[in-house]
């Protein structure tokens, strides 16, 4: 299994290629977990990005750090357990929120998507999920 630091180094590598927060949060925390998901599955974490189409709602790197929770302790059929799952997010939720001091993009970028602190504070945002999402899942 690889190790924390090689999850963040694949989502900064997701990052720098042009992949936004959400979509780089969800691939490295699936690394982190050695889940290779189907292009598909990557696929629907592309609009979350902007906290959700850029409405600056909730934090795209969240949301991709809840997603890469749910690929590794989501449940496949409707009688599995799914608070597993809702534990580990609420636990990214609380965490995230605690170290940033919010969940929506809008106080978190403070409606910026122009300026070079944009790309920073997001990608900052983007790898902390995904250190926090590999540690939640490495010690449930």
């Amino acid at each position: 299994m690889p190790t924390e630091e090689e999850a963040i180094r694949y989502a900064s590598e997701c990052w720098e290629k042009g992949y936004n927060c959400a979509e780089s949060a969800l691939r490295g925390v699936c690394h982190g977990m050695g889940i290779v998901l189907p292009d598909v599955a990557l696929k629907i974490s592309t609009p979350f990005g902007g906290g959700v189409g850029r409405c600056e709602d909730l934090c795209g790197a969240l949301s991709g750090g809840v997603m890469g929770i749910g690929a590794a302790l989501g449940r496949e059929g409707a009688k599995e357990d799914k608070f597993a799952s809702y534990e580990a997010s609420k636990r990214l939720h609380e965490q995230f929120t605690k170290e940033f001091g919010s969940s929506i993009c809008k106080e978190l970028n403070h409606g910026d998507f122009k300026s070079p602190q944009h790309g920073t504070r997001c990608k900052n945002f983007t790898l902390q999920s995904v250190r926090m999402a590999y540690r939640i899942l490495m010690n449930p």
